[in-house]
């Protein structure tokens, strides 16, 4: 049966015998939650407990304030699964449906653990390596690294300063020795470069200058599934490939309101679970916005490479697109792509200035 406090909210657990209980590694962390409707933050301490693949991991929430347990230990899964990985310092995940954000480390064992395991790298590509950003998020996705943040920016320090190069922070186990190594013998040159975090690459993240024109453009939103699935570089490949020029990019972490307000046009055209998981799945984790340019039928060119917003209707009749090539479902199937000419200069402005400019 399913087992979940009242005050949660979430429709769908699964419980866990007490003989198993005890077959798991066990990670303490506070998070915060961000509760729209009323305006608070609310703390809560979140345990993850690590089971051997393939199942599922499960997790518990305790409510410090109110002093209770706001969800007993259960899988819940229907957002996305939670992975130890997304769980470093100011990493985010979808519970039920809210979104916590990890604000320390409860214990020493589950800091000890992040403090060998969690190093964030800084990774810059400056224009003459731009064709080579496909490649650096695919080695990254082949060490197992996540992408944390991303942006384009304009770097004046770089000869084409009036070209993008974009910024990127990649997390995981020796982050910055492995994917160094990793880029040096796929023969990156010295316009890629790997370095810790430092207060100047926060500066850059922290900005809210874009490299977006609003002009003449389409979107094409990398699902948070497909970037926690190690496909953002296969996909930003095939944009490269079709001659599509990449004017921008900025990964978002989106609350569920956002991602309401952005998908409300298909609410009435769309059957009602399905728009809900949509929003659901946009809201589950970093994806990755990107403007795009390319002539008069930059919109239709675009959604023409993206196929069928139905899977298996792509694979039947578009088999070489990429919802038709990676998709799972029409859920998670991996991009999205403006659907109208008029709608590219407005998706691209709600994505690259009206959220920056309210904190996003």
């Amino acid at each position: 049966q399913a087992v979940f406090h009242a005050q949660s909210g979430c429709t769908r657990g699964v419980s866990t015998p007490a003989a198993a209980m005890a077959d798991a590694d066990k990670y303490n962390f506070l998070c915060e939650h961000y509760d729209e409707m009323s305006q608070m933050t609310k703390e809560y301490m979140l345990t993850l407990f690590v089971k051997t693949p393939p199942a599922p991991n499960e997790l518990s929430l305790y409510d410090i304030k109110a002093k209770r347990v706001f969800l007993k230990r259960g899988t819940y899964d229907q957002d996305c699964p939670i992975r130890l990985e997304d769980l470093h310092l100011n990493g985010r995940v979808t519970i039920c449906a809210r979104k916590f954000k990890v604000t320390a480390f409860a214990d020493s064992a589950t800091r000890d653990h992040f403090a060998s395991n969690s190093e964030h790298a800084f990774v810059t590509v400056g224009p003459d390596a731009f064709h080579q950003v496909s490649m650096v998020l695919s080695a990254a996705g082949q060490a197992a690294l996540l992408v944390k943040r991303l942006k384009t920016f304009r770097d004046m320090a770089q000869p084409g300063a009036h070209r993008p190069s974009v910024a990127m922070e990649l997390v995981g186990t020796s982050a910055v020795e492995v994917l160094g190594e990793v880029l040096s013998r796929c023969g990156a040159g010295d316009a890629i470069r790997v370095a810790p975090m430092s207060p100047s690459a926060e500066k850059i993240f922290d900005s809210t200058e874009t490299t977006a024109t609003h002009d003449a453009c389409s979107v094409c939103i990398i699902r948070p599934h497909a970037v926690r699935e190690g496909l953002a570089g296969t996909v930003i490949e095939q944009l490269q490939a079709a001659g599509l020029e990449i004017s921008a990019m900025q990964g978002f972490s989106l609350t569920r309101s956002q991602a309401e307000q952005f998908y409300e046009v298909y609410k009435t055209v769309l059957p009602s679970a399905q728009y809900m998981a949509m929003i659901g799945e946009l809201a589950s984790g970093v994806c990755i916005v990107i403007e795009v340019r390319g002539g008069e039928q930059v919109v239709r060119t675009l959604r023409e490479l993206c196929g069928p917003y139905d899977v298996e209707i792509a694979r039947h009749l578009r088999p070489d697109t990429i919802r038709a090539q990676l998709g799972r479902d029409n859920v998670h199937n991996v991009v999205h792509c403006t659907d109208l000419p008029e709608d590219g200069i407005l998706e691209s402005q709600y994505f690259f200035s009206i959220l920056p400019a309210a904190g996003a």
